[in-house]
């Protein structure tokens, strides 16, 4: 087994949440306030509530299947359909590590223009690099620690600018009938797809017989996170304007001013999504390097880092021309990608493991022996 490292269950949670949250508040918050307007809030709801549904089943698969990965569980299974299904979760993987990576550029080069755009990459990779390399355990604690202090200056945040909002600008309710909440709805649903990526990291829990009351708390978390970002645009500067928006959030952080000292707020924004970037990139990474090793049964996923840090990176600038093609690609391909690789697989293949488990037939033949 190449991963021996362990976390515990609310390490785990931890991960989720961190990782969902930084791209509901920097790609997700754009597109449900674009489709929904000011019933964002009932679409984040309702989606969340069928992306359960996805989470309830890479939770069962990492129950069922302790220390055996989602990549594993596909590869060993299914014969050459299987590796073929483990080699597309890695490509979906690679995607989601080189969109994270762009996104860090994109929003670094419009802060510090100046700057070489390759060194933002540089920058990224070789910190996500160190922490891929230095193991779940060690990126798990140092997120357990991060996320409590992030949450808590979000609150701040949240204060701050309560005297600024007016929440009628959330009326009227379903003012533009159903079909804009049923397309924000469905954009958390994808949204919620990423929750795949947690098929390579629930198996090392600690605890699993008890993941599952962990991950619905994570995502009722990652929804409360959701619900204030996606209010708070609209509740300051209107639907409308709000839709308009590259970043709705940081917007509303750059009208903070507590007093003539701090009035340089927008820092907060910035400091969220390096840290929240920093995480995301680096738990799919790990799950691109360790899927990798798992499929060429190597001894040891962290060879896989330099090469694949290399090719990334190389990735990340051939990905979109600039910012706009990134965000047409976010619009029309990140949630039906989603919806597959993050909702339609994982429940077909937990389907597929209950199935076999009733009819007595074993879904990994070697699963007794990756335990040890």
């Amino acid at each position: 087994m190449i991963e021996r490292g362990r976390i515990s269950n609310i390490q785990a949670a931890m991960l989720s949440i961190m990782t969902l949250t930084i791209m509901g508040h920097l790609i997700l918050l754009t597109l449900v306030i674009v489709r929904s307007r000011q019933d964002g809030w009932i679409s984040a709801t309702i989606g969340t509530a069928l992306g359960l549904s996805s989470v309830f089943a890479v939770t069962k698969l990492a129950q069922r299947h302790p220390g055996v990965s989602l990549v594993e569980l596909a590869a060993s299974r299914f014969r050459l359909a299987g590796k073929l299904l483990a080699m597309l979760f890695l490509l979906y993987f690679g995607l989601m590590t080189i969109l994270a990576v762009r996104l860090f550029a994109e929003t670094y080069s419009m802060i510090m223009p100046e700057t070489p755009f390759v060194a933002f990459v540089a920058i990224i990779l070789l910190l996500c690099a160190y922490l891929v390399h230095q193991g779940l355990e060690t990126f798990g604690r140092m997120n357990q620690i991060m996320l409590p202090v992030l949450v808590a200056v979000a609150m701040l945040v949240v204060l701050l600018t309560v005297g600024q909002k007016d929440y009628g600008n959330l009326l009227p309710i379903l003012g533009r009938g159903p079909g804009p909440v049923a397309a924000g709805a469905l954009s958390i649903m994808g949204w919620f797809g990423e929750f795949v990526l947690m098929g390579m990291i629930l198996p090392y829990a600690r605890h699993p017989a008890k993941l599952m009351r962990y991950t619905f708390a994570a995502s009722g978390l990652t929804l409360l996170f959701f619900i204030g970002p996606v209010t708070g645009p609209i509740a300051m500067f209107g639907a409308d304007e709000a839709a308009r928006l590259t970043f709705p959030t940081f917007a509303e952080v750059r009208y903070i001013e507590a007093s003539d000292v701090l009035n340089r707020f927008d820092a907060i924004a910035i400091l969220f999504w390096t840290v929240g970037l920093m995480f995301r990139i680096t738990v799919f990474f790990y799950g691109l390097c360790l899927g990798t090793g798992q499929l060429l049964k190597l001894r040891d996923y962290r060879p896989l880092i330099l090469p694949y840090g290399w090719l990334l990176g190389g990735c990340a600038f051939w990905f979109a021309d600039n910012f706009e093609e990134m965000s047409d690609f976010l619009f029309r391909v990140y949630v039906p990608l989603n919806l597959v690789f993050g909702y339609a697989v994982p429940i077909l293949l937990a389907l597929a493991s209950h199935m076999m488990k009733k009819g007595g037939i074993p879904l990994v033949a070697n699963e007794s022996s990756q335990r040890e």
